[in-house]
C-alpha cells in the first residue's frame, strides 16, 4: 500500500473506523498522505457511510479522538459523504479517484 503512514496508524484508523461506522461503509485516504514524494501533511480521510446525516458530526469527532488517541496528536481531516443525502461535491470523486482504499 503506497501511503505515508506506519502500520500502527494505518491499525489505528481502521479500527476506530471498524468500531465507529457500519460495515457496509467504506474508507479512504487522500491527499498529501498518498504523494510518496511529500512530507509531512494531514491525514486526510474519506467516508461513504449509510448513517444518518444527523448523527455524523458527533461521530465524526468520536472517529478524530479516537485515532488520536491511538497515534498522537495529528492534524486530521475527514469528509464524510451520506448516501442519505444528494450532495456530490467535488472533493468526493476527487478522494476516490486519487486516494487509497482502505476499507
Amino acid at each position: 500500500m503506497n501511503i505515508r503512514l506506519k502500520d500502527y496508524e494505518i491499525v489505528a484508523i481502521t479500527d476506530a473506523f471498524k468500531k465507529l461506522f457500519l460495515p457496509q461503509d467504506h474508507l479512504w485516504i487522500f491527499g498529501s498522505r498518498v504523494d510518496m514524494d511529500k512530507r509531512g501533511g494531514d491525514i486526510d480521510l474519506y467516508i461513504e457511510t449509510g448513517i444518518e446525516p444527523a448523527l455524523l458530526f458527533e461521530l465524526k469527532l468520536k472517529f478524530i479522538n479516537a485515532i488520536c488517541e491511538a497515534i498522537g496528536d495529528q492534524r486530521i481531516d475527514v469528509v464524510l459523504d451520506s448516501v442519505h443525502n444528494s450532495l456530490n461535491l467535488p472533493i468526493y470523486a476527487k478522494a476516490k479517484h486519487e486516494g487509497v482504499k482502505l476499507l
